[in-house]
């Protein structure tokens, strides 16, 4: 991914590096006190966490952040639509194209998605519609480097999923923001988001966390180039609630997840092929995030305090 990808990736979406964790829970309600997690919440928690953590990632590149859906669909890996265009021609409107430093990164522009034009079908195996808006602006107009930040508000996924996965409606408000020079790149990820699954009250997940790229050893950072491979360190809280249950979790890197640019398995949004995240409650209980493998979804094991 460029660096222009890398900021529109990280501004739409997130976060985020895979932690939202999303699937069914039983009802059963986990006392503040650190008893265990069932299986179905770890599912739900580590699901949402997960969905974030992908976005997070994309949004290490600015184009994906206002082309999300693009990027996932059936282009060859690295073929990217210009940061130009909207997500599918004719869908978001895009309140000025001006970037003084031609960088990328918009000086100030708002990206609006309309339900009934930005519908993706084949995304993911399923279909994806977006509605919102996100707002990118350019920090520095007038220095071309990687920096950029965007304004999320009432940004929509509403995604029914192939058979056997979680169909879900996201809403996410708030912010990401992008700094960066040759050598790395840092996230930070201050995004509120409302997911709906069907037969469950709704969760609120709030995200506030940083993520740093690391590049591989002999590669750097390079505007207008797409994302080498190399490490991205997760750290910062994740809150999670969902009627009466409320947890809060503090992200733990215990192995750098691996980010590689050679991924091209179907689905290619999944390119951290190693690593470990523990989300750690206060009692010391975690639920642990392993990625194993190019294309493949990340694993939830809920691990109980010592």
């Amino acid at each position: 991914m460029s660096p222009t990808q890398i900021r529109m990736a990280l501004i739409s979406g997130a976060a985020g590096a895979a932690l939202m964790l999303g699937a069914c829970s039983d009802g059963t309600t986990t006392p503040a006190g650190g008893a265990a997690l069932t299986v179905a919440q770890t599912a739900d928690i580590g699901a949402a966490a997960a969905d974030e953590s992908d976005q997070a990632v994309d949004a290490l590149d600015v184009r994906v952040t206002t082309n999300p859906a693009a990027f996932n669909i059936s282009a060859p890996a690295g073929d990217h639509i210009a940061a130009d265009m909207p997500p599918l021609q004719g869908c978001a409107t895009v309140s000025s194209t001006e970037d003084t430093d031609g960088d990328g990164a918009r000086d100030q522009s708002v990206f609006t998605y309309d339900p009934a034009n930005c519908i993706f079908t084949g995304y993911r195996g399923g279909t994806l519609v977006l509605s919102g808006s996100v707002t990118i602006s350019d920090p520095t107009p007038d220095v071309a480097d990687f920096n950029y930040a965007a304004t999320l508000d009432g940004f929509t996924w509403n995604f029914t999923a192939p058979a056997g996965d979680v169909s879900f409606i996201t809403t996410r408000n708030g912010t990401r923001h992008l700094t960066a020079n040759s050598s790395v790149l840092t996230l930070t990820n201050d995004v509120t988001a409302v997911r709906k699954v069907t037969g469950k009250a709704d969760a609120t997940i709030s995200h506030n966390l940083q993520l740093v790229f690391t590049p591989a050893e002999g590669s750097s950072l390079v505007p207008g180039q797409p994302l080498p491979s190399g490490t991205i360190v997760k750290s910062g809280q994740v809150s999670w609630a969902r009627g009466a249950e409320s947890y809060t979790f503090t992200a733990n890197t215990v192995t750098p997840l691996s980010y590689d640019s050679t991924c091209t398995q179907y689905p290619r949004y999944r390119r951290i092929t190693a690593g470990e995240v523990h989300w750690m409650l206060p009692s010391g209980a975690y639920i642990r995030t392993v990625w194993s493998a190019c294309g493949e979804k990340p694993t939830h094991t809920f691990v109980p305090a010592a």
